[in-house]
């Protein structure tokens, strides 16, 4: 893992984000990415100026949040622009390498029905690249125990795994491998990857209505500090295809949650 992305909106000053993503670069050696965008000029046409200006503030401002920063002697680049979020991350992951993307699940938003925000949301269906949900105010800690919640076994894309199995290697971490047997599971959804079988320390089989549920079930009993899921259309983010969002009725994670890039 040599490169972490941490984009930020103009809005977002991203202070506990940027801890959180300093601390966790370092155990990699990895260098950071923060890619910030510095708003958009309210007039109308071509404004260099204005750009010019709001770029100008918008680094001091991000310079000032890291001198009061532990930065862990981590490597970092601020990279500054002007337009959407998600389309810029995935404009700068077209010409860079990214190993992992590190956000929050919300971002700004009013609607505290909400777990995972539109912003967030865009960036999980359409950036193919793993990212770590780190909820707001979490404090980093080692990772000594994943819980890793599946539905099927069945994993078709070669690399979905690299990540989880670097964080299992560089924290000397646990993985409980929960698969939740849901009352519409194929058959064949039951056989288990060879690859995932190898990172399990532990493997757990649970009969529930939904896979959250079987997350709740055993959540005390692993006592994690990470949470793994792999994207998929029709797994566990089904919501967020329709809808670019998930409530915190349909799920909601007060630890990091990795979700790997599988089939969309």
């Amino acid at each position: 893992m040599k490169t972490i992305l941490v984009p930020l909106s103009y809005l977002e000053k991203g202070s506990n984000l940027l801890q959180y993503a300093f601390d966790f670069a370092d155990n990699f050696s990895a260098k950071i990415i923060i890619l910030k965008s510095f708003g958009i000029a309210t007039v109308t046409g071509p404004s260099p100026d204005i750009d010019k200006a709001l770029k100008e503030k918008c680094l001091g401002e991000l310079k000032g949040i890291l001198t009061t920063l532990n930065t862990k002697q981590c490597a970092f680049e601020i990279v500054l622009f002007k337009g959407k979020l998600v389309e810029n991350c995935a404009e700068f992951m077209q010409e860079n390498t990214v190993d992992l993307i590190i956000t929050t699940p919300k971002r700004g938003s009013n609607e505290p029905q909400l777990f995972i925000g539109h912003v967030t949301g865009k960036m999980i269906k359409n950036l193919d690249c793993p990212i770590l949900l780190v909820p707001n105010n979490f404090t980093f800690e080692p990772i000594g125990s994943i819980l890793m919640a599946i539905k099927s076994g069945i994993i078709k894309k070669e690399g979905i795994l690299t990540p989880l199995q670097k964080i299992q290697d560089t924290f000397k971490a646990t993985m409980s491998l929960l698969q939740v047997k849901t009352p519409k599971l194929k058959e064949t959804d039951f056989k288990i990857n060879a690859e995932l079988l190898k990172l399990k320390t532990f493997l757990i089989h649970s009969e529930n209505a939904r896979v959250y549920h079987g997350v709740l079930e055993y959540l005390h009993e692993v006592n994690p500090n990470l949470l793994c899921v792999i994207r998929r259309k029709r797994g566990f983010f089904s919501k967020l295809w329709e809808q670019s969002t998930v409530k915190k009725s349909d799920f909601e994670s007060k630890i990091p949650l990795l979700i790997l890039k599988g089939a969309v």
